[in-house]
């Protein structure tokens, strides 16, 4: 009999480790970057690690990457002048 409860008491506790990092590792989530392709656009994306084009990050949020998205590709493509529209003359 006590056999039998230490076997459960085991197989308990282990299922539930599994279950306890199963759900840790489902919900770590990879990191935020902002990266510029060869184009020269600015993009925010999910990925587990620096890449060459990188050029901010790693964030924990999506809207921290886009606030550093804003700021860092304002700085590495100059801004063009807007042009006003031209005025009709009567």
């Amino acid at each position: 009999m006590q056999k039998s409860k230490f076997t459960k008491s085991l197989i308990f506790l282990m299922t539930g480790m599994f279950l306890l990092v199963s759900v840790l590792a489902m919900a770590a989530e990879n990191p935020w970057f902002v990266i510029k392709d060869t184009r020269g656009v600015c993009s925010v994306r999910q990925a587990k690690a620096k890449t060459p084009k990188t050029i901010a990050g790693p964030f924990a949020t999506k809207a921290e990457a886009q606030k550093a998205k804003e700021e860092s590709c304002a700085k590495a493509t100059p801004a063009s002048p807007k042009k006003e529209p031209a005025k009709k003359q009567l």
